[in-house]
């Protein structure tokens, strides 16, 4: 049913949680040549690892020393980071306790020892099928059309959860919002095909400054963009802010209108650390600075 493979994403990553190094190869082996597989064996290391690349799917063992499997997917659960990453437990213990446990620690499915490779692929493929189906549409409905990275409806949910995940755990915010200096004009010189073309190069190199998995950056509306990024405090904000400058100066888009005559932004930025839930004040502030930046003769920067 999988043979033409319409379903199937090869760049998609397994996460494979497996303190046996025979039961890991097995598990490797049977999603070889489909998707793309790594391996830790330990709860600790499942957890670092999703942090910083979020993985499509986890393979967990349930019985693991120090951390459980269970432990382990329970912490996963709890952080805003990993919590929508999807568990496959692989357990030896099949009665309804232990299996009443997978499912409140918050897993798909799980797959009993001991199991076919036969088993585990189409168990891996079928899932993997759905998500990648749901994913898609996921994308679709928070995307940007021309740009492809998150569009407003999704920055007013997330920022409002990383506001209050930053409030609770009383930790720094830094949020910049991003123009691109005299984008009107351009698009009057050049038309809208090359400002649509202008538009697509400036959110793909905002987007590659997003490399956590909790930052993020969203287009707002037309030559306005926005990117949020927990846990840094003003010295990384600025200095975030000084490379985009540079970077996008780097591009060198052709702009006559422009005194620098090259596409430039102008940012505002600002960090919270107060552990406020309101967010119009922070985008405010933001706002302030932008304004500033602007008075200031664009191509530059003002952090409040």
């Amino acid at each position: 049913m999988f043979d033409d493979g319409e379903f199937i994403d090869k760049k998609m990553l397994v996460l494979i949680v497996e303190d046996d190094p025979l039961s890991a190869v097995i598990s490797m082996q049977a999603l070889d040549g489909i998707y793309q597989t790594h391996h830790v064996s330990s709860g600790l290391e499942a957890i670092d690892f999703c942090q910083n690349i979020a993985p499509d799917l986890v393979l967990m063992d349930f019985n693991m020393p120090i951390m459980s499997g269970l432990e382990t997917c329970n912490t996963l659960k709890r952080k805003f980071a990993t919590k929508d990453i999807p568990v496959f437990f692989i357990t030896g213990r099949t009665d309804p306790e232990s299996e009443d446990e997978c499912w409140d620690a918050g897993c798909v499915d799980f797959i009993a020892k001991p199991f076919s490779t036969q088993t585990l692929r189409h168990r891996v493929m079928s899932f993997l099928s759905m998500k990648a189906s749901t994913d898609k549409l996921k994308h679709l409905s928070i995307s940007d059309e021309l740009t492809s990275i998150p569009n407003k409806r999704f920055f007013d949910g997330f920022f409002f959860q990383q506001a209050k995940l930053a409030a609770r755990n009383n930790t720094t915010l830094g949020f910049l919002k991003v123009d691109i200096d005299y984008f009107r004009q351009y698009n009057e010189e050049y038309g809208q095909f090359e400002a649509d073309n202008c538009l697509k190069k400036i959110a793909k190199t905002l987007a590659n400054f997003a490399r956590r998995p909790t930052d993020f950056v969203a287009r707002l509306e037309q030559d306005k963009f926005v990117l949020v990024l927990p846990d840094t405090d003003s010295t990384g904000v600025e200095y975030i802010a000084n490379c985009l400058l540079e970077t996008i100066r780097n591009l060198s888009i052709p702009h006559q209108p422009s005194p620098l005559e090259i596409v430039t932004i102008c940012i505002g930025g600002t960090v919270v650390g107060d552990g406020s839930l309101d967010i119009n004040p922070i985008i405010g502030r933001a706002e302030d600075s932008l304004y500033q930046a602007k008075e200031n003769g664009r191509n530059t920067y003002v952090i409040a």
